[in-house]
């Protein structure tokens, strides 16, 4: 006579061949919370069987998204070392995703360039774009060159000389008709 997996009692009635061995209907369940099979499917993991909700619980990775850190069920992106859910891995700051496929880390963390060169204070003063090439720092910010205009005639302040008010740069000749 043959025997089930469970119990060991012998086959008597209907059964169910899984895992390599032969149940009673209600002998097979999930090895974790022990919910019946009964018109759905098992999961499999190191020889016993999990529902779906607890196999994911237990064994699937884990979405490494801060705000997330939900199991991984279908498609996942590795990035940085770990795995994310698709629409989880976004910019740590503005929550958008990478359009271009690049991205900025710090701390094990994904950026987009704005964010990045805004927590690193690399934007520039007058446009708020990254500053990737040559670059002025004056009034306590960083500036393309091209863009550190006279706030009034909207000169490029090119030799350097400048007077500030309001934490504003304004040539010579417009600071001293706007301010004597």
């Amino acid at each position: 006579a043959e025997y089930m997996g469970y119990c060991n009692g012998p086959i008597l009635d209907a059964c169910i061949n899984a895992l390599g061995k032969t149940w009673h209907p209600d002998h097979f369940f999930c090895a974790h919370c022990g919910r019946s099979f009964e018109g759905g499917g098992f999961m499999e993991y190191q020889g016993k069987a999990y529902c779906e909700e607890d196999y994911f619980g237990m064994f699937a990775p884990k979405c490494a998204a801060p705000s997330c850190g939900n199991p991984i069920m279908d498609a996942c992106i590795t990035a940085l070392g770990q795995q994310w859910h698709p629409d989880c891995f976004v910019c740590t700051t503005c929550r958008k995703g990478f359009g271009s496929g690049s991205f900025f880390e710090v701390e094990s963390l994904p950026y987009c360039e704005h964010c990045f060169h805004a927590r690193s204070g690399s934007l520039c003063g007058a446009c708020q774009q990254p500053i990737t090439g040559r670059c002025l720092t004056a009034i306590g910010k960083k500036w393309h060159p091209e863009h550190f205009v006279c706030a009034f005639c909207m000169k490029q302040l090119a030799n350097g000389s400048f007077k500030e008010s309001a934490g504003k740069p304004y040539c010579s000749g417009c600071h001293v008709k706007l301010f004597g």
